[in-house]
């Protein structure tokens, strides 16, 4: 399935503390995915100075060129969605809602990981992703511009890194409660000491342009894990919040919640 393409826009150029950041985090996600590159820290160093004097565009060529993008691309389709599957497995409960879902790849991973296909839907913005949804084990629903879910007996609804990049993240929230699911399994990231705001928007930024083509929007909408919870625990009791720093292809962590409706 192909994520739409993006507008071909000039990206920010960031500042050097950023920059300087984003090398050592890439390097540290290499390591950890074992990505096949002849020189991972002159790969590096070279991103480095090709975004900060040249931005996205012509950034991204020399990534699909090297190995950069494909590695990447590896790392995340078969292990990070590992990685979340067996994370997220036992706090599901079926049937699943995975809303907004991108390309399934992690509700896919739960499949393998027992969750029955039969008992899962999904749903995503079909202006979002260029995909043949008719492939999949389960049904997928497209989104409307109402934010319009669709309706069922949902046990738990599944939001994987999805809240922060919505405009209006309590539209969707609302929208989710109007489902129903008595349980939401939730997946951020979130701000802290070491995380900005700007890091988080400049990161999408970069997996948006530069290793695919995803039509999402970039938006300030992170939060710090407790005003997550503050928010989430407006619509139900947060049970469960767990921080992982060892994500496959992530430059920052993932926080779970849990919310009891």
């Amino acid at each position: 399935m192909m994520p739409s393409k993006t507008e071909d826009r000039p990206g920010p150029l960031p500042d050097e503390k950023l920059l300087d950041l984003f090398e050592q985090r890439m390097l540290d996600i290499w390591s950890r995915g074992a990505f096949d590159l002849a020189d991972p820290v002159g790969t590096a160093r070279l991103v480095r100075l090709l975004l900060g004097r040249e931005g996205f565009g012509p950034t991204a060529p020399v990534l699909a060129e090297s190995g950069v993008r494909a590695e990447w691309n590896r790392v995340f389709a078969e292990q990070r969605s590992e990685f979340v599957a067996s994370w997220l497995a036992g706090h599901l409960t079926g049937p699943v809602l995975d809303v907004l879902g991108g390309d399934f790849t992690v509700l896919r991973a739960l499949l393998r990981h027992g969750l029955d296909a039969g008992s899962v839907t999904g749903c995503e913005r079909s202006t979002a992703y260029e995909s043949d949804w008719s492939r999949l084990p389960f049904p997928v629903h497209d989104v409307p511009a109402d934010v319009r879910l669709p309706e069922g007996e949902y046990g738990s609804a599944l939001l994987c890194t999805v809240l922060h990049h919505e405009p209006e993240v309590r539209r969707l929230l609302d929208a989710v409660a109007r489902t129903g699911a008595e349980r939401w399994v939730i997946v951020e990231n979130c701000l802290d000491a070491e995380n900005s705001e700007e890091f988080h928007l400049y990161v999408d930024e970069f997996f948006n342009r530069c290793l695919n083509t995803f039509d999402v929007p970039c938006v300030p909408q992170h939060r710090t894990a407790e005003e997550w919870r503050t928010l989430l625990g407006g619509y139900g009791e947060v049970t469960v919040e767990e921080s992982r720093t060892d994500v496959p292809g992530m430059p920052f962590p993932y926080t779970l919640f849990v919310v009891e409706r």
